[in-house]
């Protein structure tokens, strides 16, 4: 996660942002809500209760930060935007307008997607290797 840097405030916006992300698609699947429970743990934000209401402030708020973590908190949003294996319309349409509101550029904003896409092949690999079947090894003594 590269959001230690925010604030309590800044962490609940990031967190509104974040659930809006999710239920875009109309579905909170298990892996989604545990996606969440985790920045919510990592961000210590006890207690968060999403406000639909609220994520227009969450915008603003995090569109005052400096451009660095402007960029770590769109990259993150995409992270949650795909962390059920695939990317909704809808999802797509709120990650564009939030890099607009944040004032990010298209081509930074592309090439940190496809950090987060090698991010998460990379985790897969490991993940394969820590639970393949490990091979028949013969020792001689």
């Amino acid at each position: 996660m590269f959001l230690h840097e925010l604030g309590k405030i800044e962490a609940e916006a990031f967190l509104t942002l974040a659930s809006e992300i999710i239920e875009d698609d109309g579905i909170v699947n298990l892996e989604e809500a545990q996606i969440l429970e985790q920045y919510e743990r990592e961000m210590r934000v006890i207690g968060f209760t999403y406000d639909a209401a609220a994520a227009n402030a969450a915008r603003n708020t995090l569109a005052q930060l400096n451009e660095t973590l402007r960029r770590k908190v769109y990259m993150e949003l995409f992270a949650v935007a795909i962390c059920d294996s695939f990317e909704d319309v809808n999802e797509r349409r709120t990650l564009n307008a939030l890099r607009d509101s944040f004032g990010l550029d298209e081509r930074v904003c592309r090439a940190l997607e496809a950090c987060v896409l090698d991010l998460y092949s990379v985790y897969a690999e490991i993940d394969e290797a820590l639970t393949m079947e490990s091979s028949p090894v013969n020792v001689v003594q």
